[in-house]
């Protein structure tokens, strides 16, 4: 049975290790072989029906719903909180990864020299480099970045380290907790790009001595774009004068006082006005199946489909730009090849979706994937064999 074109599966029935029931969640893959988690994710069900809730309820009922949806919002916020092992007072929304980025580059302008890594998407780096920080750059080590390559750059000028969870070219997952550590040894600030794991690599911003965290809900975590949040410690939240403000930033917005204010000493200070609705409500439909779903279920499903997919394309004798331990694995390979973009082409006719990054066809592989569509990739690779 289907409703508005979704398959119906009760909520109650998605289960771990259900995977086809997962996958049914994701209309978008009865029509394509998305291989393409990387560079946005189909939203998943739970996301879309939530995102649309809003809608319709403006539509029928205009502003008269404003107090539910504040306090629905606020559920959100616990969740996304509880799914990073935050407090939800360090936790906010942002339109995007960049945003929140530039937010916590103008949050901490009195420090000027940044240390970040060579291969970083241009959301971890611009916004530092606009506010004139200082900013060096980390080589790769064949795609990885070691404590030993960091020990060797830091000078005492640097104050912050700025890093991906996973990098987005070559899919190398970073050991946060192992960085947080360097981080607090060498006393320098921890901030996170983590939009290209969140939602199936498990992160728990306490544990990994994590300062600042941004992400995307675009990618794994399947909440569509504009779904996006950031998080900032406790201890720095008092510590610093937040860069922007509006009428939501105070403690008391309710009072409509253009005059007299005093902040909230909170994350969500930073959203200053109005909240996007339908976005953080679809982010919380996401969370809310991928909790149900689990958080080490997700990873193992993706790091599964990952080596079954590198596998198969060394049986095949493709060329696998990177191969990396499972506790540096992603769910992202690349394939070396001059080209990409034509590859890209041939194979979006044929219903198959890639990316291409640099000198690499990205494959990306998220919960929603199966073995057959690794398999349908590569029997159409084998195909256009003469392209890589």
């Amino acid at each position: 049975m289907k409703q508005n074109g979704i398959p119906v599966v009760k909520f109650s029935m998605v289960r771990k290790y259900d995977w086809p029931a997962i996958r049914s969640r994701f209309p978008a893959c009865s029509r394509f072989t998305y291989l393409n988690a990387a560079g946005g994710s189909p939203m998943c069900a739970e996301a879309s029906v939530e995102g649309k809730r809003y809608f319709d309820e403006m539509l029928l009922y205009g502003d008269s719903c404003w107090d539910e949806w504040i306090e629905r919002s606020e559920i959100v916020r616990n969740k996304l909180a509880t799914f990073i092992g935050a407090s939800k007072e360090e936790v906010g929304f942002s339109p995007n990864t960049s945003t929140a980025m530039g937010i916590i580059a103008h949050l901490l302008k009195d420090r000027h020299a940044v240390l970040t890594m060579d291969e970083e998407f241009p959301s971890s780096t611009i916004p530092w480099i606009n506010q004139h920080y200082d900013v060096d750059f980390i080589k790769s080590e064949n795609g990885t970045y070691t404590i030993k390559s960091l020990e060797k750059a830091i000078r005492p000028e640097h104050k912050i380290l700025v890093a991906s969870h996973v990098q987005y070219k070559s899919g190398f997952r970073q050991n946060l907790s192992d960085l947080g550590n360097f981080c607090q040894s060498a006393n320098l600030l921890f901030v996170v790009n983590a939009t290209q794991g969140m939602g199936v690599f498990p992160i728990d911003v306490t544990k990994n001595r994590i300062d600042f965290m941004v992400f995307s809900g675009l990618k794994w975590a399947c909440a569509g774009y504009g779904a996006a949040g950031m998080f900032i410690s406790r201890k720095l939240l008092q510590s610093y004068q937040i860069p922007i403000a509006g009428w939501r930033s105070v403690q008391s917005p309710e009072l409509m006082d253009n005059r007299m204010y005093k902040l909230k000493s909170e994350t969500s200070a930073l959203e200053a006005g109005s909240p996007s609705f339908p976005t953080v409500f679809a982010l919380g439909g996401a969370l809310d199946l991928l909790t149900r779903i689990g958080r080490d279920a997700c990873m193992n499903r993706v790091l599964f489909l990952s080596r079954l997919l590198e596998d198969s394309l060394f049986e095949q004798g493709f060329p696998v730009m990177y191969s990396f331990p499972d506790e540096h694995r992603s769910g992202i390979i690349m394939i070396l090849t001059s080209n990409a973009r034509t590859l890209v082409s041939e194979l979006s006719r044929r219903g198959i979706l890639v990316s291409a990054r640099g000198e690499g066809l990205r494959v990306s592989v998220n919960i929603y994937n199966n073995e057959s569509d690794i398999n349908t990739f590569i029997t159409a690779l084998v195909e256009l064999r003469s392209l890589v």
